[in-house]
């Protein structure tokens, strides 16, 4: 692949990434690419930007496996989530939040922090879900704190006690505002171990959570 094909792959990746989510951008590429070109096609992409983008190397690994789609399956979070008035998320999963946002009882407030380790076009992403999520900022999160709020973020690569989360996660979860939330939720989307070096997530222990939704 030319120096030039592979900078434009990687931006489109790049951008998918930021306004879908890691997981979510891994298996439309990977999809997209097996059809077009095959295995060997997946490989390549692989090879490419694999170790730019553990994710990516951790879902094509999974194609291969012989899995053809993400885990969405959100019963679990919904669990995890009875009986809160808020549910603030922390990170993005587009096809994860799409499974979710229908199951939770319509008088819920939902909220998405706008803050992730790639630029995303905020007040597009939020357009999707039809006005039911409100945007959040890092500088106001805690208002949405509370004896019945809820915290979720996405988790990736979740072994050994600990997950790969966005790094907005360590912004907005120290001890302080675990008090300050009902529930502490890690959704598992990966549901497989991370082999690159995590760039653009950071590494948290499960015990910060309250639930972890997975295998």
């Amino acid at each position: 692949m030319t120096a030039g094909r592979l900078a434009r792959l990687e931006q489109a990746f790049r951008v998918a990434c930021g306004e879908l989510g890691h997981c979510a951008a891994a298996w439309l590429f990977v999809r997209e690419v097996a059809e077009a070109l095959g295995d060997a096609g997946v490989e390549g992409l692989r090879d490419e930007l694999g170790r730019s983008y553990p994710v990516l190397d951790a879902v094509a690994r999974r194609w291969f496996e012989g899995h053809r789609a993400p885990h969405v399956q959100p019963e679990g979070v919904v669990a995890a989530c009875a009986g809160a008035a808020r549910v603030l998320v922390v990170g993005l999963e587009a096809a994860h939040l799409d499974a979710l946002v229908p199951l939770l009882p319509p008088d819920v407030r939902l909220g998405l922090v706008r803050s992730g380790s790639l630029e995303a076009d905020w007040e597009r992403v939020l357009a999707n879900f039809g006005g039911r999520v409100e945007g959040a900022d890092l500088g106001d999160f805690q208002r949405w704190a509370g004896a019945r709020s809820a915290l979720l973020t996405f988790a990736y690569g979740v072994h050994d006690g600990q997950a790969h989360v966005s790094p907005a996660w360590v912004r907005v979860s120290g001890p302080d505002v675990r008090a300050q939330f009902r529930a502490l939720i890690a959704w598992d989307v990966l549901r497989a171990p991370t082999y690159v070096h995590p760039r653009w997530l950071v590494a948290v222990p499960l015990e910060d959570f309250s639930h972890v939704v997975g295998p």
